[in-house]
């Protein structure tokens, strides 16, 4: 009965419904932004000549149904402009003989006219747009390539015209298809097309599973503030905490599993509700555990932001840093992010779980003891 009237003191609470409706906003609005949402770049393309490498270079532009968005300029500096005003990702200058310049490449020489790659800012897209068009050119430094092996190895300084079609015929006829790869996660489970945008919901949702821990602890101090459990003593101070924490946390599990239902990102109720019954659990011991290591609100609020950036960085919400995986390791969500389809995290993550509870009840123990040595040194002085 007690749990319930606290449900109802938490939804009296104007920051906890703020809280709550926070998420299901945010994920509606990413929603429906990704409608619209297909592509992950958009790339403008001034390719002013007509020879045979330019044209070869247009064909697979044109044939590119991925998640890249190319736009064709008739003008050099309309294409800079538009990266400027960021209505591109980066623009493509190729130069007008590009048969010139792939011949250069193939003879293994430095071509002074050079495809320039304009960006406003440096950033990832930036080394992803260098790898596109290193990739859609190759096509063509390759034909040369072969036709220069095959001169070499008939000894003929000049082939005839019908036998280098038939080369390039051969090369564009053995190209390799989409159709040669498939992808699919450790556990066997193919990966679903979801959208650019919607992509790091789950790293998101489980950055504000951690904010509402924390929330919560403040909660909790207030409330030891305001008298509320003079009146509700137990035996077994833990799992009256963690029965305050378990009713905080009913209403964003909740939300949670919605919103990853809703965003396209659920996958089955086998794995969803274990991994995510763990973090939760997980986040309110790593939240009780600051609690009473901190030295009250204020100290809370100052650690949050810390918190909330750190675990963003150590977890696989944007970017999985592979080079601190030990220090990842200390982060309830990377466990939780990592566990959805690979079984072994979901060991690590209850493993982890079972520690940081064994962690409060400790620094629990440790604090009543701490709070009698205190009153019984003030009594003596007394």
């Amino acid at each position: 009965m007690r749990y319930l009237l606290l449900l109802k003191r938490f939804f009296r609470k104007k920051s906890y419904i703020v809280m709550l409706l926070l998420v299901p906003f945010m994920v509606f609005l990413l929603k429906e932004m990704s409608q619209g949402q297909e592509n992950i770049m958009t790339i403008g393309v001034y390719l002013p000549g007509t020879d045979p490498s330019s044209q070869s270079l247009r064909e697979n532009l044109d044939d590119e149904s991925g998640a890249i968005k190319y736009v064709y300029y008739d003008s050099e500096y309309a294409l800079r402009r538009d990266v400027a005003n960021q209505t591109l990702t980066e623009g493509w200058v190729v130069p007008e003989n590009l048969d010139y310049t792939v011949g250069m490449m193939a003879d293994n020489q430095y071509p002074h006219d050079r495809i320039q790659v304009v960006v406003r800012e440096q950033g990832v897209t930036q080394l992803l747009g260098k790898e596109i068009i290193c990739s859609r050119i190759y096509p063509s430094v390759a034909k040369r390539l072969l036709v220069k092996y095959t001169k070499y190895y008939t000894g003929n300084d000049e082939l005839p015209v019908d036998v280098i079609a038939h080369l390039e015929n051969s090369f564009e006829n053995y190209s390799i298809s989409n159709k040669l790869f498939q992808a699919s996660y450790l556990d066997s489970a193919e990966i679903n097309d979801t959208p650019v945008i919607l992509m790091p919901l789950r790293g998101i949702l489980a950055m504000w599973l951690m904010l509402c821990g924390i929330a919560t602890s403040m909660y909790y101090l207030e409330d030891q503030e305001n008298g509320l459990f003079i009146w509700w003593r137990s035996r077994i101070g833990f799992l009256r905490d963690l029965g305050y924490y378990a009713v905080a946390f009913i209403a964003p599990a909740i939300i949670t599993v919605v919103s990853l239902i809703y965003g396209g990102s659920f996958t089955t109720l086998a794995k969803e509700v274990p991994a995510l019954f763990l973090y939760v659990l997980a986040t309110i011991f790593f939240s009780m555990a600051i609690r009473i290591i901190g030295a009250g609100k204020k100290f809370l609020g100052m650690l949050t932001p810390v918190l909330i950036i750190l675990s963003t960085i150590l977890s696989p919400v944007f970017v999985d840093l592979k080079e601190l995986r030990q220090i990842q390791k200390c982060c309830p969500a990377f466990h939780y992010l990592s566990s959805i389809h690979d079984s072994y995290y979901l060991v690590t993550l209850l493993i982890y779980t079972v520690l940081l509870g064994c962690l409060v009840v400790l620094l629990l123990k440790l604090s009543v003891k701490v709070r009698k040595v205190f009153k019984a040194n003030l009594l003596r002085n007394i």
